[in-house]
């Protein structure tokens, strides 16, 4: 199984620490249960709002938000995982991520997307 972690980090220790515990919690999954967790980062370093205004780290696993405005440690992202793995879903709150949309690209335009 693979799935994708969207880490929305910013340049602040907790979001280095969220993105450094996500790898971690990468290699454990692979290594011991076989799943592998694409770990894709996206940084806020050019908006001058701070990131605790923005309540980053946001770590989006799987579609759905898993962790807001803290690190997680690293057994806790490996249980998430395995819940979701497992089909046990994602926490209460979910919210899942919008998709993107690229302005000036024929492929986005209308008749492409129809």
């Amino acid at each position: 199984m693979i799935l994708e972690a969207l880490a929305v980090i910013g340049l602040d220790p907790v979001s280095e620490d969220a993105l450094e515990n996500l790898r971690k919690a990468a290699e454990i999954l692979r290594r011991d249960h076989g799943v592998k967790l694409l770990v894709i980062p996206v940084n806020t370093w050019r908006e001058p709002i701070s990131a605790s205004l923005k309540s980053l780290p946001a770590i989006y696993i799987g579609g759905s938000r898993a962790f807001v405005g803290y690190a997680p440690e690293v057994e806790e992202v490996v249980d998430y995982v395995l819940r979701l793995a497992r089909g046990g879903g994602a926490k209460e709150a979910e919210v899942l991520v919008p998709a993107g949309i690229i302005d000036n690209d024929p492929m986005s335009s209308p008749v492409a997307m129809a």
